[in-house]
């Protein structure tokens, strides 16, 4: 009984502040607070990197109601970090709600200031975290997204100075075949060490290679002058070759490895159990190999082609191996026609799937045309063979221009394509593509004007920050066609979203900006209470595997927490995607 009276004289109590806050505040803010707005911390959530001076440069306020009952100011002041004084006041943007977090936000508007420096926005006691405006800001974050590949070799030392991170060689035992097929026994060794630790763990899978190294290569072909050598001081640095095809070299000597004889090419490698609370070289289970892949092989060949080509003049042998490799496992395709994988039940005891699944369910995983279109691509780049350019002709009309992903690697043969016959202008496949990535372009930037954060992926499932950098790195293809600003405005929303600008006020690397991940889902990390610098985690995850996170909440249903595999893991080709949005943007602000 008095437990209820106390209740009662509470809910009349609040009921009554509610009341008073209303009778204070305008019809705008009325809306918000009968919307049932959560009671947030108020920030103020910027891009905790910075911006190129002729960026547009926007800020969010995000407040609660009790803040903007007590602060009815229009303006925030803009402060020099290193002397501490105000360099300019800026205006406040009218309070909308956003329909992913139900937050409150405001938007604050600083494109005009274009002097270097070090800032910090500010309202009353609430600050920002620090960010720079500059054209060289992004040198060391690119540096730290490059360099967090080499620390995550496998089967070599690693004794890194600058991080600290050191252990002796690991999994120098991989790795034995699983399953027996035509060419090997079950339980038979073949020599497959190398690669990088992928996903959070020890396992080495072709899918994320694959991308990966085709997109850092796709970079190199572009822009060689951003890649020099000793950029990364890396043991291969000052070898008067890029670091960056260096390291790059280290994952395509691996998947060379994965190759079998007659052209396929395995999925992928680990061990039966997780083996949590061990450092690499203390995981001493058996290791695997797990069956090919039809859509492995043809990743496989399209990297190959294309790493063929950038190799070529500085290493002819091995640029001829690649292309080899390519082409041999275009033939395996061509005598298997349908899509082919080797999958067998508890194949995934120890390591992530990368095939269809209740994780993955794309429609683009049912099939592999999106795979052998993109191989047929890229050898017909590299070869310039007429079976190849024919075998695109034929299937280009049925795959969709989507996100560069393992799920559908085609867009990557798209833009390549184009890029090597823009000139052709009559050339019908050209126009082609052309309005695919128009069609993508303008669906994106449909999605941003729907989200007052400015994103430009509306699935937040697993890896949504790598998919929300692809939709970034196609606005920037959009741009390079049309000249349209708004699509580089869109772009550079989507690097400001996951480098702080977003609800948690977070970059989501490790060790980049004032406020980023730091409990992230790595064996290594966690087993030694180390930090990797430069790593990229998954991001919002509404299935929420883990049981970290409130499912189906979007943005919300993320966590910095060690245990969530499904939001704050890392994998290789997250970082891919990452760097390469952040390069297009550089290059195509200077041009």
């Amino acid at each position: 009984m008095k437990f209820r009276f106390h209740n009662s004289i509470l809910l009349i109590l609040l009921f009554a502040a509610v009341i008073a806050i209303l009778s204070t505040l305008d019809s705008d803010i009325e809306t918000l607070l009968k919307a049932g707005i959560a009671n947030k911390k108020p920030a103020i959530v910027v891009n905790q990197v910075g911006y190129y001076p002729q960026w547009q440069k926007k800020a969010f306020f995000r407040r609660n109601i009790e803040f903007i009952a007590k602060n009815r100011t229009d303006e925030t002041q803009l402060i020099d970090d290193q002397t501490g004084k105000l360099f300019t006041t800026l205006s406040l943007g009218k309070e909308v709600i956003d329909s992913g977090t139900q937050d409150v936000i405001s938007t604050i508007d600083f494109s005009s200031v274009t002097q270097p420096g070090t800032y910090y926005l500010k309202q009353g006691k609430l600050k920002s975290a620090p960010f720079k405006i500059g054209t060289d800001i992004y040198k060391q974050p690119l540096v730290t997204l490059l360099r967090s590949y080499y620390l995550l070799r496998c089967g070599v030392e690693i004794n890194d100075s600058i991080t600290g991170i050191s252990h002796p060689p690991c999994h120098l035992q991989d790795a034995a075949i699983a399953h027996q097929d035509q060419y090997h026994d079950a339980g038979e060794i073949v020599t497959t060490i190398g690669g990088w630790h992928d996903t959070g763990a020890y396992s080495k899978y072709v899918a994320t290679s694959t991308v990966a190294i085709a997109r850092l290569l796709n970079l190199y072909e572009q822009y060689p002058d951003l890649f020099p050598d000793s950029q990364l001081d890396i043991p291969e640095s000052g070898n008067g070759l890029s670091d960056l095809l260096d390291e790059m070299k280290f994952g395509l000597n691996w998947l060379l490895k994965m190759q079998r004889v007659d052209g396929a090419v395995y999925r992928k490698l680990s061990g039966k159990n997780w083996p949590v609370g061990l450092a690499p070289d203390e995981d001493n289970q058996p290791r695997y190999l797990y069956g090919i892949s039809t859509p492995e092989t043809a990743k496989f060949a399209a990297v190959m082609a294309i790493a063929s080509r950038n190799y070529q003049a500085i290493d002819a042998e091995l640029a001829t191996r690649y292309i080899s490799a390519a082409e041999l496992a275009w033939q395996y395709l061509d005598r298997q026609p349908t899509m082919k994988v080797n999958w067998v039940e508890g194949d995934d005891s120890g390591s992530d799937k990368y095939l269809l699944s209740d994780f993955d369910r794309e429609e683009s995983l049912k099939t592999d045309l999106d795979d052998r279109l993109w191989a047929a691509t890229e050898l017909y780049i590299t070869t310039g063979k007429s079976n190849f350019a024919n075998y695109f002709a034929d299937h280009v009309d049925q795959v969709d221009y989507t996100l560069f992903e393992w799920k559908n690697p085609a867009p990557l043969g798209f833009i390549n394509y184009l890029k090597q016959n823009r000139q052709s202008k009559s050339d019908e496949l050209t126009a082609k593509i052309e309005s695919k990535i128009k069609q993508r372009a303008e669906l994106i930037l449909s999605k941003i004007n729907q989200s007052a954060y400015y994103i430009a992926n509306d699935r937040f499932i697993w890896g949504s920050n790598k998919m929300t950098a692809e939709e970034g790195i196609t606005l920037v293809y959009a741009y390079q066609l049309t000249k349209n600003p708004a699509y580089l405005t869109g772009a550079i929303n989507q690097l400001d979203y996951l480098l702080g600008r977003n609800h948690f006020n977070k970059s989501f690397i490790t060790d980049i900006g004032k406020n980023p991940v730091k409990h992230i889902n790595n064996l290594y990390v966690r087993a030694k209470g180390i930090l990797i610098p430069g790593l990229v985690v998954g991001g919002p995850n509404g299935d929420g595997q883990d049981g970290m996170v409130v499912s189906n909440r979007g943005q919300l249903s993320y966590i910095d927490d060690e245990r969530s595999y499904a939001t704050n893991e890392n994998a290789s080709d997250y970082n891919a995607s990452v760097i390469s949005l952040i390069t297009n943007l550089i290059v195509a602000d200077s041009n």
